[in-house]
């Protein structure tokens, strides 16, 4: 597992072993939040949790900067750049699952504390929500607020490299507070995969526009980082493929929020 952890190159050809991966060290994040930072848990258990992934996706972002420039082709973007997509999307996937099951089988207050801050954000995207008057009108707001968080994420990777893994483990840290929340108000255990799958419906192609528009401004970072921006033959391509990845990120976008309404809401 530690070589999974520290290899980018061989992380991209385990999946499974991703997901294992985010599922240990989240939940080794919680134990460490809950004995270290007792009063500020709900954030200490986030950025342990990215601190533990940071590399290894830093080292995955730099390989597909170094790819960008040995293409000669104008290959379908999302293939070329599916391995650390998918290593990323396991990566959130396994957070996901740790945090709901933690969520659940924590006692009530020390859930309450260890998620305290998760716990305000989805009182306040209630809020928002809620304004909605109409199904239009309940896109459009999912689609904005899930904007802002595009345009976060690809901030974060053109000035830190990788440090849209914070927004990826926040968001799965909130989603599975909420599948956790839903699966101990109905019927418990048994009613946990109905909550993944309600979630995870709209959630999933949320993330991946999350993790598309965080990889355009990686490859933007690193070829900065290495003075490619300066030489005209790779300008083109690099600029090419990061305006077509932060369209389809827009476009998973509106897939999410169609979904969320039209039949997430429904299970």
């Amino acid at each position: 597992m530690l070589d999974l952890l520290l290899n980018p190159q061989k992380a991209e050809r385990h999946p499974i072993e991703i997901v294992l991966i985010g599922i240990f060290y989240s939940s080794l994040s919680i134990f460490l939040g809950l004995w270290l930072f007792k009063s500020n848990s709900s954030l200490a258990i986030v950025f342990l949790t990215v601190l533990s992934c940071l590399y290894v996706v830093q080292g995955a972002m730099k390989m597909e900067e170094r790819r960008e420039n040995n293409w000669n082709s104008e290959k379908w973007t999302l293939k070329h750049h599916k391995p650390i997509i998918v290593m990323i999307l396991c990566l959130f996937i396994g957070f996901t699952i740790s945090f709901s099951i933690w969520s659940l089988v924590l006692p009530p207050q020390v859930s309450a504390n260890v998620f305290a801050m998760q716990g305000s954000s989805i009182e306040q995207i209630k809020m928002i929500t809620g304004n909605a008057t109409n199904i239009t009108g309940s896109i459009s707001t999912i689609l904005r607020n899930n904007l802002n968080i595009v345009l976060v994420s690809l901030v974060f990777a053109l000035f830190y490299g990788a440090g849209v893994i914070y927004i990826l483990a926040w968001n799965a840290s909130v989603m599975g507070l909420v599948i956790g929340t839903v699966t101990r108000e109905s019927l418990g255990l048994i009613a946990l995969p109905i909550a993944f799958v309600k979630y995870f419906i709209h959630g999933i192609p949320e993330i991946l526009a999350y993790i598309t528009a965080a990889l355009a401004g990686g490859i933007v970072y690193f070829a900065f980082i290495k003075g490619d921006l300066t030489k005209k033959e790779k300008v083109k391509r690099i600029t090419i493929d990061t305006i077509v990845l932060l369209g389809i990120s827009v476009l998973l976008l509106l897939i999410a929020a169609i979904l969320e309404v039209y039949i997430s809401a429904l299970i």
